[in-house]
């Protein structure tokens, strides 16, 4: 039987013209979309800023109209370690709106300004003021004169307004502190409460212990304020063999409440580099300790 067989296709010799002219124009377009994209700004690192979720006001919120609730913390939250700054954060708007008359600083030896010029020879007495008080133990804060971020933040919201400004830091002070008495630390309370530990925490707790006591702590802060900020600590010099946690990981945590809940979050942890430590690489010098002062303004965008 014959076999039939397919005629062969001739090729065509205007084909490898075709080719080239198709591999021109893919080639064109692509170099248009790149000149367009570079023009255009596409994948530019614009900054972003991070919303933020608050678990409900509390009761002094509710009284004050919500200075604390999720809109307000969503448009003023932006970490300085994202190189941003809160265009205006809820407590310059706050303090441009003359709502603050009182701010307390609850910190460590570094909110109180140990290691800070003048510190060594100022004197803690009852008229500097009582700090803390739990009926067996008190505390008095530290003199305006010593060089520290707390006394740089005192003059400015001063020059704001603020009537009452108390810098409640305590050398050697945990998050437990502020867990177990709060009223003993807290005092009447304040507009606005600014807290800053964990230096000392990370010496002895592990992350998920820390975040109970700090949940806690703030917990309490929030029940005596309008608005929570909340400092990361800094990245000090400690061998990491005198650490459970490294500060900055609890820096972590503490950011993570700060999401959750809708408090304002301020992170120096790299705005105090290793030359503004003392000797003892714990504690800043008065160079680091207004680095902590600049980071809270650029973060909170105060003028």
């Amino acid at each position: 039987m014959a076999q039939h067989m397919a005629p062969k296709k001739r090729r065509s010799s205007a084909l490898p013209v075709v080719l080239a002219i198709v591999l021109l124009v893919a080639a064109g377009a692509g170099l248009w979309f790149l000149v367009g994209q570079r023009t255009l700004g596409v994948g530019a690192n614009m900054p972003l800023q991070r919303e933020s979720q608050n678990d409900g006001a509390s009761f002094s919120k509710a009284e004050t109209g919500g200075a604390g609730n999720s809109e307000s913390a969503a448009a003023s939250k932006q970490s300085a370690s994202d190189g941003g700054v809160a265009q205006v954060s809820e407590f310059a708007r706050m303090l441009r709106d003359g709502e603050i008359g009182s701010i307390r600083l609850i910190g460590d030896s570094i909110t109180a300004g140990f290691g800070t010029n003048g510190y060594d020879q100022a004197v803690s007495t009852i008229d500097t003021g009582v700090i803390y008080d739990n009926g067996s133990e008190r505390w008095y804060e530290t003199p305006a004169s010593v060089g520290c971020w707390a006394n740089a933040f005192r003059d400015y919201a001063r020059g704001k307004g603020v009537d009452s400004f108390v810098n409640a830091g305590i050398n050697g002070a945990f998050m437990s502190r502020l867990a177990d008495t709060p009223d003993a630390w807290l005092g009447p309370g304040a507009d606005v409460v600014f807290v800053a530990l964990g230096t000392n925490d990370a010496g002895y707790y592990g992350t998920e212990e820390f975040r109970i006591t700090a949940q806690e702590a703030l917990s309490a802060v929030e029940k005596k304020s309008k608005l929570v900020v909340v400092l990361a600590p800094v990245c000090d010099l400690r061998p990491a063999q005198q650490l459970v946690e490294p500060a900055a990981e609890l820096g972590d945590v503490l950011e993570s409440i700060c999401e959750e809940r809708g408090y304002l979050f301020v992170d120096p942890r790299e705005a105090v580099t290793p030359e503004m430590f003392n000797a003892d690489g714990l504690h800043p010098n008065s160079q680091g300790s207004m680095a902590i002062w600049q980071c809270i303004q650029q973060t909170l965008g105060l003028k």
